[in-house]
């Protein structure tokens, strides 16, 4: 428990003040101010309407398919690497959830009932009956809350350090709820949100230098939709410390197969074996030097792997 509280506290001062020394790929970048709508998304942006609110996803490519389902302080081009290496033979799903990406952002609580009424209408406006779930963190989360309230729509489950197994004690929860304010987000200086890739992500690809110098740049150019942003990310962390699927998710026979970045400062490998606990017939798989963003970190791996264990699975 006191290892536990004490990788908390540090996870705590890494999201918001950062860590780790500066390096040669990171150092004296120029950000540019960007808006949620202006990023550039890999394939034509669709949309629909989930309780009032426009929401983004995007769907290309041509057979089975596969739901990209996005980390919590992030947006669909979280998986934006990979994209190109999974539409050749798979059809490719991705959304914004509301409050994220080019999705609209409301100020609304998130539950269960929303996300699973939420990937309900992208089922419905994709016109898929099943599909592979491919969690990333928060993602892992919402996989594993949708997979178990619809399990007849799930063929398959790909977790990369997913959230929803590991609990929290009301002392390290408080702390960090008192940490991870939407005041604290907005005081969030561009410098120090590169430094937090630094950390999160040990093998720094181009791909990760991209996606950091994205989120940096919507940062210098926060705004009222930014504020409506870490208002979203304020709710999902509360969605997390409220949700936990250890205890029904094993209920469920789905071919899983986790991902596992050996050295993620985040989410760490440890709860891993955690997992295996609660999934116990699921697969694991640990890429070593990787951090938390395998599909940034290691893109032909993290394809590899996935591609590998789907085509045993079909």
């Amino acid at each position: 428990m006191k290892r536990l509280s004490k990788w908390l506290l540090i996870l705590t001062l890494v999201i918001f003040n950062g860590c780790g020394k500066k390096t040669d790929r990171f150092a004296n970048q120029i950000i540019e101010k960007i808006d949620f709508n202006n990023m550039k998304y890999p394939y034509q942006e669709k949309s629909f309407e989930y309780e009032g609110n426009r929401v983004v996803y995007l769907d290309h490519g041509q057979g089975d398919p596969l739901i990209f389902l996005h980390g919590q302080a992030s947006d669909l081009l979280n998986f934006e690497p990979v994209f190109p290496l999974f539409d050749e033979t798979y059809r490719v799903i991705a959304i914004d959830y509301p409050g994220f990406g080019k999705s609209d952002k409301p100020e609304i609580q998130f539950t269960e009932k929303f996300y699973s009424g939420l990937i309900d209408q992208l089922f419905i406006a994709t016109g898929i009956e099943s599909a592979t779930l491919i969690g990333h963190s928060y993602g892992g989360l919402i996989s594993m809350i949708y997979a178990t309230a619809r399990p007849q729509r799930i063929k398959s489950l790909v977790l990369i350090s997913p959230a929803g197994i590991q609990k929290y004690s009301a002392f390290i929860e408080k702390a960090i709820r008192g940490s991870f304010t939407v005041e604290a987000i907005m005081a969030t200086t561009v410098e120090k949100s590169l430094k937090n890739y630094q950390t999160i992500a040990i093998n720094r690809t181009p791909d990760v230098e991209r996606y950091a110098t994205r989120r940096a740049g919507l940062l210098k150019n926060a705004g009222e939709d930014y504020c409506r942003y870490a208002h979203a990310m304020v709710q999902a962390a509360d969605l997390m410390f409220k949700t936990n699927v250890r205890d029904r998710i094993g209920a469920h026979n789905f071919p899983t197969l986790l991902i596992w970045g050996r050295e993620d400062p985040l989410i760490p490998y440890k709860i891993a074996a955690e997992t295996l606990e609660y999934i116990p017939h699921a697969e694991l798989i640990t890429i070593d030097k990787c951090g938390h963003f395998p599909m940034l970190e290691y893109p032909d791996k993290f394809y590899e792997l996935i591609n590998a264990y789907l085509r045993v699975q079909s």
